[in-house]
């Protein structure tokens, strides 16, 4: 649990540095200008790096409503949409969990799980659940986004007792 955290923060935290590190390979400095800067060709991909990132934070949010430390807590993760989700998840044979699929960005994704598509998940921010209830000893899991789909998309996975 609390490595999947520590993957989780080492992740995010080489992501944000190699974000800075695109700002710094140009061929030097620009000449200043006394203009305001206009749109550019450009400007859509620093935005659409600020949105992915603001896309994960709201798919991370939506998922942290369990703590890693908590006993029922499995795993998680967040991906691109255009990534997908390819995961296998080592659980206890036969008992029961929860999966909750969350995406954050445009149009519909998909999660395969065990082999068998479950219900289409729309990228509005809202965390749809599917309920394991007897689980095999690796459960795989896929998510993949429909023609036009962009974001982010998480994943969580929960025991349930009783």
């Amino acid at each position: 649990m609390t490595r999947m955290r520590a993957y989780l923060s080492t992740g995010a935290a080489l992501g944000l540095l190699s974000i800075g590190a695109v700002g710094c390979t140009g061929p030097g400095p620009a000449p200043a200008s006394t203009q305001p800067a206009s749109p550019t060709a450009s400007t859509p991909t620093s935005r659409g790096t600020a949105a992915a990132a603001a896309q994960e934070k709201r798919v991370k949010d939506v998922l942290d409503t369990v703590s890693p430390d908590a006993a029922e807590f499995v795993e998680s993760g967040v991906e691109r949409v255009e990534d997908g989700v390819h995961h296998r998840s080592r659980l206890t044979k036969g008992s029961a969990y929860q999966l909750a699929v969350v995406c954050a960005g445009e149009g519909t994704v998909v999660p395969v799980v065990g082999g068998e598509e479950t219900k289409a998940v729309p990228c509005d921010g809202v965390p749809v659940t599917h309920r394991i209830t007897s689980a095999p000893a690796e459960l795989p899991l896929a998510v993949t986004g429909r023609a036009g789909a962009s974001g982010a998309v998480g994943w969580r996975i929960v025991a349930v007792t009783g």
